[in-house]
């Protein structure tokens, strides 16, 4: 190999590893700000709701921020626990799992109404106080699609679908 070639490959080894650190440097910090806040959550909820058991917790983002978590109350009793205001001034919201409808069901519903061709993910979340099923899916003509699906009822109180390009 001659010594261009040699500069060549090394200015490729180079941009090869500087477009890894970024990607990699990206990725850890959104999910760092992913996870921001979830063990001050889970510490409120322990005091405040007095839950017994947390099994998980995840960010979920509409109209404000919300930590939701899953859990047990002092009862032994399975629990959502949705909280508002993260860093400051959290608010929480506590219901029993009995007391709205499964995740299952709430994709029935969105089946019923909407024949997604893809289910790309469900999660518990909030819309305007509400609580809720966040199902995200691809629907029969290819867009990105959001439904939430009232927790209480399972009636959809809103549907958002984004044309792809």
């Amino acid at each position: 190999m001659g010594k261009k070639a040699n500069i060549t490959l090394f200015i490729i080894i180079v941009l090869i590893l500087s477009g890894i650190w970024i990607f990699t440097s990206t990725y850890l910090e959104a999910r760092g700000d992913y996870e921001l806040g979830h063990k001050e959550s889970k510490k409120f909820a322990i005091e405040y709701a007095n839950l017994s058991a947390i099994s998980q917790i995840n960010t979920f983002s509409a109209d404000k921020k919300y930590h939701v978590i899953t859990g047990e109350n002092a009862n032994d009793e399975p629990v959502y626990a949705w909280i508002s205001n993260v860093h400051k001034d959290r608010e929480i919201i506590v219901e029993k799992q009995s007391s709205g409808i499964t995740k299952e069901e709430a994709l029935e519903r969105v089946y019923q109404e909407h024949n997604p061709s893809e289910i790309i993910s469900v999660q518990l979340g909030m819309d305007e106080g509400v609580p809720i099923w966040e199902v995200k899916y691809q629907d029969e003509s290819d867009r990105y699609t959001f439904d939430f699906v009232n927790f209480y009822d399972g009636e959809i109180i809103k549907h958002m679908a984004i044309k792809n390009s």
